[in-house]
């Protein structure tokens, strides 16, 4: 009864609570009129349009042809020890001899068993609707409510818990003996720290009033998109970690790039080399807003100093930022007609009060 009770107000309070606007790319048949964020309507199929794979062990022999290895022939090259993905030619196996073998490039192929294939996050971000100034959050892990900031969790058989990824609104938020809690419906309270919130932020007095910008929020791990003081899209990202931390400042666009690898670390155990990577925007030197395909821990600090986002999010981000991408080429710097959009990475204090 308490778990039904709690979820009943829950739902009261996300999607009854608050009159929003139809947004235009959510208007779809049976969307909530009074939803409060409107999330993207559902692409069709993987946006992303190559399958890559985890080279699995250190110095794993790649042959000019799948028969070569049988035949005592030579490998073309040995791959060095690290984090290494590559983009495979084509997503089946060839079998040989009851052996799958997967072709990475011209006269280049891996045995199956030497690769794991990547399984990129679903997330996506949500579009927000005009004059909706509240706090929300993503819910990062798991969590079982409690009924009040401080308290223990209700223990019976058929707790109430929030999934991962749940989109909730933060009404209020309360320290209690050091520790913040954040109450997101009637009688249902979850620690600060199971979430990653987004706090609308004032504009820099560097970007102009109809400018648009984004802000990183390192502390949260949230990105938000903002046309002037609007906010217009939210979503969450990986951030550099406690050894590559990400830089802080507020810079622009400088460079978009379609798709590249990406590579970089120094010795075995830093090494890292991923092909194919869509949708770069370098903002500061080699930092960027770019997709990871290879793990889905958005919310949670996971990349070597970039901003990772899910596929989905960065295509999103990639056509919306400046400069405009070349229709052809893969390459496309900023210019004086056409300035890359602002980037604002910052840490924040846990926000506090209503």
């Amino acid at each position: 009864m308490v778990r039904r009770a709690v979820f009943f107000w829950l739902g009261l309070g996300i999607f009854f609570g608050y009159q929003a606007e139809l947004c235009r790319a959510g208007a779809e048949e049976g969307l909530a009129e009074k939803q409060f964020v409107c999330p993207f309507p559902e692409r069709t199929g993987d946006v992303l349009s190559l399958t890559y794979a985890q080279i699995l062990g250190d110095a794993v022999p790649v042959y000019g042809q799948p028969q070569d290895e049988r035949a005592g022939v030579a490998p073309v090259r040995v791959t060095r020890p690290g984090f290494m993905w590559v983009s495979l030619s084509d997503p089946q196996p060839i079998m040989v001899d009851g052996q799958g073998w997967y072709k990475i490039n011209e006269r280049e192929y891996l045995r199956a068993d030497k690769l794991r294939l990547a399984k990129p996050s679903n997330f996506q971000g949500v579009l927000v609707p005009r004059d909706f100034d509240r706090k929300f959050a993503w819910m990062i892990f798991h969590t079982r409510v409690s009924p009040g900031p401080g308290v223990p969790p209700v223990e019976e058989e058929d707790p109430a818990v929030v999934p991962a990824r749940s989109l909730v609104i933060v009404h209020e938020t309360r320290e209690v003996e050091q520790r913040k809690w954040c109450r997101i419906g009637t009688g249902a309270w979850v620690p600060y720290s199971r979430l990653a919130m987004v706090i609308p932020a004032l504009r820099p007095e560097e970007i102009g009033e109809s400018e648009r910008w984004i802000e990183v929020n390192l502390t949260e791990q949230t990105l938000s998109a903002y046309e002037g003081d609007r906010l217009v899209f939210a979503t969450l990202v990986s951030s550099g970690d406690e050894r590559f931390p990400t830089i802080k400042g507020l810079f622009r666009i400088w460079a978009k790039v379609r798709i590249g690898k990406m590579s970089g670390g120094e010795g075995d155990a830093d090494r890292y080399y991923v092909e194919d990577v869509p949708w770069h925007m370098y903002f500061h030197q080699s930092y960027g807003l770019h997709t990871s395909y290879w793990h889905d821990f958005f919310g949670l600090p996971n990349s070597h100093g970039c901003v990772n986002l899910a596929p989905k999010d960065a295509l999103w981000l990639f056509e919306w930022t400046r400069p405009k991408a070349a229709s052809k080429g893969n390459w496309q710097e900023a210019t004086k007609g056409d300035p890359g959009t602002w980037v604002w990475v910052h840490e924040t204090p846990v926000a506090m009060g209503k």
